[in-house]
């Protein structure tokens, strides 16, 4: 399996805070069965200043140490970032840290605040899909506004975004309403991966595979598969 989203790089973020963290989350993502593991460490102005080339290097020196630690999982770096304008300066830059590509456009992985969908977000989606970046919407399920009212994601996957879905929140531990909202997308065929966004050990551990075993309840075995394996697989090539 692949998972595509989460803050196992140590120390840049609110995920894992030092080195023996990161390497106990990896053993255990691998114990699930993740055979390849993308770092989306957060970007977001005024709270994670992180940019590519400050966690380029970090990056570098963890890949080293998980090698010497013998940890058999293959590691990509890329990002969370928060939605925002700075995004459009981070790409004219080229400063952004992709997570792959998806039928010819680069792809962002894009967090939206959990409360609300901000006003003016869809413009920012237009201006991404203009030059040939597809957006994947990170956690939409958590996303409250979104939970009240999912036809206010349409917009976002009429023009073209991606939708990953938290494992954790397929299990219920995000709440009913989380729930009822994945539940929903996946049975619509909306979303297209499934995740951890893993943080921690403790409450936010990297289970994927408890997320694909709950799913396939909801939509089968071979779909829920799909978004662990052939759909991540397509964004990375393999």
């Amino acid at each position: 399996m692949i998972d595509i989203h989460s803050h196992i790089l140590p120390g840049v973020d609110d995920g894992a805070a030092d080195i023996h963290q990161a390497l106990a989350m990896l053993r255990l993502a691998v114990a699930e069965g993740v055979t390849t593991q993308i770092l989306t460490p957060h970007i977001e102005a005024g709270r994670y200043p992180n940019t590519g080339a400050s966690l380029k290097k970090i990056f570098n020196v963890f890949v080293t140490i998980v090698k010497k630690e013998n940890i058999d999982i293959k590691l990509k770096l890329a990002a969370e970032v928060r939605i925002g304008p700075e995004i459009m300066q981070m790409i004219s830059d080229e400063h952004m840290p992709w997570l792959g590509k998806w039928q010819g456009a680069n792809v962002i992985l894009l967090e939206l605040p959990h409360s609300n969908v901000p006003v003016g977000s869809i413009n920012i989606i237009k201006w991404l899909t203009k030059h040939n970046v597809c957006p994947v919407i990170a956690h939409p399920e958590r996303n409250r506004e979104l939970q009240r009212d999912i036809r206010k994601l349409k917009p976002f996957v009429d023009e073209g975004c991606l939708l990953q879905i938290t494992a954790s929140s397929i299990t219920g531990q995000f709440g009913r309403a989380a729930f009822d909202t994945a539940k929903l997308l996946l049975e619509n065929q909306t979303a297209t991966f499934i995740a951890t966004d893993s943080h921690n050990l403790q409450y936010r551990p990297p289970k994927l595979k408890q997320g694909v075993e709950a799913a396939s309840k909801l939509i089968g075995e071979k779909k829920s598969l799909a978004l662990v394996t052939t759909h991540p697989e397509k964004l990375l090539n393999i």
